[in-house]
């Protein structure tokens, strides 16, 4: 009889082969063992493939052309063989009890489909001394939707904190490969359209800037960027056509200021 893994953890990953064993070994020393790690090389061209399979690890590397981090997580998804799938970013790093503590929210509420940590951030090698809910300061409320804007959305749930249940990714759909940036964004309003989320303020994963603060916030307002997020929000107006509260419709205004600035 072929065991079904409980978790499937996808970590995606292009010309990381010097960071993305730290990810990967986060994983593997996780405290939950029931789960399976698949990472995928999207497109790599510095040897990534070849020196994970080098390392004789317990893991599962898919070979893909280059097709962003959208494609890298979808083609883990298809992949995967069980029933929860959690996300690692291969610059970002877990502490040991996070699977065990999602794996048992999401156990012990069956209408919550997804449930994503609190998270240290560290940039440039150094952790900062409030973690990522601890600077944004939001109600219990907000925490358990995501509904809005991801501009003016005041949750900020990054991808490797995330665990859900695959069942809900059939139902509502993959991550958005047209988008190359705030694909997170849309899938979570996509899912906070018909669930509830759940939250677990512990910090059990660590958030890395490879460059600081400082450098993605000038990637955030590079013409390229502002694009991604005019085309996000096009998706997102589409989403809410047919339920546009004046809240939704404030946060869409709201959202198109800052790209205009």
């Amino acid at each position: 009889m072929i065991h079904i893994m409980l978790v499937s953890i996808i970590i995606p990953t292009h010309n990381r082969k010097h960071i993305v064993e730290q990810a990967i070994q986060s994983a593997l020393t996780q405290s939950f063992k029931d789960f399976e790690v698949i990472v995928v090389d999207d497109g790599s061209t510095d040897g990534t493939k070849e020196y994970l399979e080098s390392l004789h690890l317990p893991i599962t590397v898919i070979s893909k052309e280059n097709g962003g981090v959208a494609s890298a997580r979808n083609e883990g998804i298809k992949n995967a063989q069980s029933i929860y799938v959690a996300f690692l970013d291969s610059d970002d790093s877990w502490l040991p009890d996070k699977l065990k503590a999602q794996v048992e929210y999401l156990e012990s509420h069956p209408d919550i489909p997804l449930v994503y940590t609190d998270e240290y951030i560290e940039v440039n090698g150094e952790v900062l001394p409030k973690t990522r809910f601890q600077r944004a300061d939001v109600g219990d409320e907000v925490k358990n939707n995501f509904l809005l804007s991801g501009f003016i959305q005041r949750t900020p749930i990054h991808t490797s904190a995330v665990m859900l249940k695959k069942s809900v990714l059939d139902e509502v759909g993959y991550f958005n490969e047209t988008l190359k940036i705030h694909e997170d964004s849309e899938l979570w309003n996509r899912i906070s359209m018909k669930y509830k989320f759940g939250y677990i303020d512990i910090p059990l994963a660590t958030f890395r800037y490879k460059d600081g603060a400082e450098h993605l916030m000038k990637d955030f307002h590079s013409e390229p960027s502002k694009e991604e997020g005019r085309k996000y929000l096009r998706l997102y107006e589409e989403m809410h056509k047919d339920n546009m509260t004046d809240e939704i419709k404030k946060s869409i205004e709201e959202s198109y200021n800052i790209l205009n600035k």
